[in-house]
């Protein structure tokens, strides 16, 4: 199966996403503390270091890069809309934790 160009460069735009979020949620757990994650599998992680909460981020993104592949085998144009989808979610995800971020270095000021 060829998957199109355009699928792999959205891939690559989700995991560059994905990996700013998982940077981003590091920095601002290490500032603000767990409360600053609100999902309960990723804070478990957390709470256990940083190095483990990589991982699981990791291993979420191949999931989840197995599971659009097998949807593209049977449904090409649903497995584009959730990659679609996904890649806006993690793009609101990256602005609000930039927001957040710089709302915590001005409470600092």
């Amino acid at each position: 199966m060829i998957i199109p160009f355009i699928a792999i460069a959205m891939f690559i735009i989700l995991a560059v996403l994905w990996t700013i979020d998982t940077v981003e949620t590091c920095s601002l757990v290490d500032k603000e503390g767990l409360d600053v994650e609100e999902n309960p599998v990723a804070k478990f992680f957390l709470k256990i270091n940083d190095r483990d909460f990589v991982i699981f981020k990791l291993f979420d993104l191949a999931m989840l890069g197995g599971i659009l592949y097998y949807i593209y085998g049977t449904n090409m144009l649903a497995a584009e809309i959730l990659l679609f989808a996904f890649t806006l979610v993690y793009a609101y995800t990256v602005v609000h934790n930039y927001i957040v971020i710089n709302r915590c270095k001005e409470d600092r000021i």
